[in-house]
């Protein structure tokens, strides 16, 4: 079942150590890591948008019905990504996922919108260091004038945010999915670990509602 939230494919970083750009990658054969990731966001969220950074940097095109939302100026990092976004969910809630998480999976999603606290300011996994993690969380409409505050300052670290504040943390067993891919040795090990697994994008949404 949708929920009235935004989701957001986080795709505007330089992808500097790639090499090029990886929201356009195929971990998987046939599938760019954009297409994926959007694909498994429309499982449970009745709006889609990508966050593709800086004005004067990003042509990148979208499929039909997706926003392009670009970074706020002046902002740094994945900070200006989720500023814009929140400011164009216009009051309601944000799924923010990065474009190179090729583990993740429809059931992870599942689990993350199921323990949504709204009176949070963001549900978040936590991730193998034990922090929550900035790019496959849920931010509330609540938290933006918090990270603009911070942003203004210069503290624009996400993880930092959510590690200082009220977060519904999210604790799994095996968080690994939660790993990205940032470099050509990351990608062909992630395409060799994904070999022989079935996309579990099928796994159904309305279970437990």
């Amino acid at each position: 079942m949708k929920r009235e939230i935004l989701g957001v494919v986080m795709c505007g970083g330089a992808s500097a150590r790639m090499g090029r750009d990886k929201a356009s990658l195929e971990v998987r054969p046939g599938e760019e890591q954009l297409e994926r990731q959007l694909r498994l966001l429309a499982l449970y969220c009745g709006k889609l948008a990508a966050s593709v950074g800086p004005s004067d940097r990003s042509q990148r095109v979208l499929p039909p019905g997706v926003e392009a939302i670009r970074d706020v100026e002046g902002l740094g990092g994945p900070m200006a990504g989720i500023v814009a976004a929140l400011r164009f969910a216009g009051g309601i809630p944000v799924l923010a996922l990065a474009c190179d998480m090729p583990f993740l999976d429809a059931s992870h999603l599942f689990q993350l919108v199921n323990r949504r606290d709204p009176e949070a300011l963001a549900t978040a996994f936590v991730a193998c260091d034990g922090m929550p993690d900035p790019m496959c969380a849920i931010y509330e409409p609540r938290c933006l004038p918090e990270l603009e505050s911070l942003g203004g300052a210069g503290k624009s670290s996400l993880r930092r945010f959510l590690q200082d504040r009220r977060v519904e943390r999210v604790e799994v067993e095996n968080p690994q999915f939660l790993a990205s891919v940032n470099d050509p040795r990351e990608l062909e090990e992630a395409r060799r670990r994904l070999g022989g697994l079935a996309d579990s994008q099928e796994f159904s949404a309305k279970k437990g509602d």
